[in-house]
């Protein structure tokens, strides 16, 4: 984690069934002196969440930011893009996840299993990631796919194929 902007002072649960969800940084309070986040009490509810699997919530996002489609829901959008600086939550981030996070505009992120490859992509965009456990690869064919890329538009493309293949593994 080699961004020196605070992250959140704590980690807020992901609501029940959710795979992924989205608070706005500053609801969430600064992390303490030594940068660390304890485990969120009271969370205020997410501004966005997905039960959705594997890059899918994700791409979703990317399309209700408006970043790479057309939003669906305008009041959730416009609530986004209001909420400043957000924290995204997630089960398991790996390399892929790591992209379509960071080109979403999202600095700051924690999940339950965290691969190094998803480290390597956060860190390289000086941006802040944490997690529960971390492990040298997701198994997944995406990470397998990816090892290597470091072009955040070269595995934009391998993952926008791999989707419209329909193989989301």
């Amino acid at each position: 984690m080699s961004d020196r902007a605070a992250g959140p002072s704590s980690i807020p649960p992901l609501p029940e069934g959710a795979t992924m969800a989205l608070w706005p940084l500053a609801v969430l309070g600064p992390a303490g002196e030594d940068g660390e986040a304890g485990e969120a009490r009271d969370a205020p509810p997410p501004l966005y969440c997905s039960r959705g699997k594997w890059l899918h919530p994700l791409f979703d996002l990317l399309g209700l930011l408006s970043v790479d489609g057309p939003a669906a829901d305008s009041d959730e959008r416009a609530a986004l893009a209001s909420a400043g600086e957000l924290f995204l939550r997630d089960r398991v981030i790996g390399r892929a996840a790591a992209f379509l996070i960071l080109r979403a505009g999202i600095r700051h992120a924690w999940a339950d299993l965290v691969s190094d490859g998803a480290f390597e992509v956060f860190e390289a965009a000086g941006a802040r990631l944490g997690g529960g456990e971390r492990v040298p690869a997701i198994g997944c064919q995406t990470e397998a796919l990816l090892l290597g890329v470091g072009d955040p538009d070269a595995a934009w493309t391998l993952l926008v194929e791999r989707r419209a293949a329909g193989r989301s593994s």
